[in-house]
């Protein structure tokens, strides 16, 4: 019985043209190799008995860690929103209060450096960029909720994602994985 090919190459059972699997040797084996040995070329799913597990165990040297990506990401994704929004209400902001308009367009320029730092991560450079707007959008965040709950007695829940987004970038970049990852490359922070 032969299996499916999903090969637009090969004809139905995965064997190339004219060519048939000899009987008792295993599905996938090269001719003439007793069981178990491998032929030349890449061996399949990560080098077979004794090779690298492809289900993680350790990233091989030079392999962005999933905490830097996901870092970067949540700075690119968080950034790239502020800087949309801050935008479009950047022309309102300013004619109702300038101060207002001020508080917003430093808002956007944050939002314009996570995006800047996240994509700057992605691209294997120092995350230096990244955790300052991080620190700094934490820092601006405290003090306005302290503006807010002290001038209209507003809720505590006012901003909240502001500090979780960040502190998550924070704490993503500063996991073991990451700082080997940089130290690795030269890179400090």
């Amino acid at each position: 019985m032969t299996s499916p090919s999903f090969d637009k190459d090969t004809p139905q059972g995965g064997q190339p043209h004219g060519q048939q699997q000899p009987y008792g040797q295993p599905y996938g084996q090269p001719h003439g190799l007793p069981h178990g040995q491998q032929g030349p070329g890449p061996a399949p799913y990560g080098g077979g008995f004794g090779g690298p597990s492809p289900y993680g165990g350790g990233a091989p040297a030079g392999r962005r860690p999933g905490t830097v990506t996901a870092a970067a990401v949540i700075g690119i994704v968080w950034g790239g929103l502020g800087t949309l929004f801050g935008l479009l209400a950047l022309g309102v902001a300013f004619a109702i209060s300038g101060l207002l308009g001020l508080v917003l367009l430093l808002s956007t320029a944050l939002s314009v450096g996570l995006l800047v730092g996240g994509i700057s991560v992605l691209n294997g450079r120092p995350p230096k960029l990244l955790l300052v707007i991080s620190y700094v959008a934490i820092a601006i965040n405290v003090i306005s909720l302290v503006v807010s709950l002290a001038s209209s007695g507003g809720s505590a829940f006012n901003g909240v994602l502001g500090f979780i987004l960040p502190g998550i970038v924070i704490a993503l970049l500063v996991q073991p994985a990451s700082k080997q990852y940089f130290a690795a490359r030269g890179q400090s922070y």
